[in-house]
């Protein structure tokens, strides 16, 4: 997610996803979704370069992970288990892993007319593809996401160690 796309700096504590077409509800195993700043721009196929030297943080983790059927265009998502502290200064990669699932699923991808925003990798009938896990491909597929965020009431440097502020 780039900055440019209006997430406001603040604590997220939940991220959802909109079913382009109805899901099927299924289970996910070894399920994480992991959040990290970063300066790029685009993603690249090496995950751990689109971290920027930084260090990702798992806020959502569950084995299985199991989801509800969703009709057509409905929001599904998780609260964190552990808020992320969001800057809104540098872009944020959104990290969703699983291995294995119970053939659950449907489609949340929509096509995005920038290259780069998207990269994954995948196994097929226990055949790694892609590079999975270190490397994926990267495209053109997007996801409709939408996060909630408790954002800061006052930045903490522009008024110092203000507790309380009457107008």
């Amino acid at each position: 997610m780039l900055k440019s796309d209006g997430l406001p700096a603040g604590t997220i504590t939940k991220w959802e996803w909109n079913a382009a077409r109805d899901l099927l509800a299924g289970g996910f195993y070894n399920f994480k979704l992991t959040f990290c700043h970063t300066s790029l721009t685009a993603l690249t196929d090496t995950y751990v370069n689109n971290y920027d030297g930084k260090t990702p943080v798992t806020v959502y983790s569950r084995n299985p992970v199991n989801i509800p059927t969703v009709p057509s265009n409905q929001w599904f998502g998780f609260g964190f288990d552990k808020p992320f502290a969001y800057n809104g200064r540098d872009n944020l990669v959104v990290e969703v892993w699983w291995v294995n699932d119970t053939n659950g699923g449907g489609n949340t991808q929509w096509n995005f007319p920038v290259n780069g925003r998207c990269c994954f990798s995948y196994i097929v009938n226990g055949n790694p593809q892609s590079g999975y896990p270190d490397k994926g491909r990267v495209s053109y597929f997007m996801h409709y996401m939408r996060a909630t965020v408790s954002p800061s009431a006052v930045a903490p440097t522009s008024l110092g160690r203000v507790k309380a502020l009457f107008g």
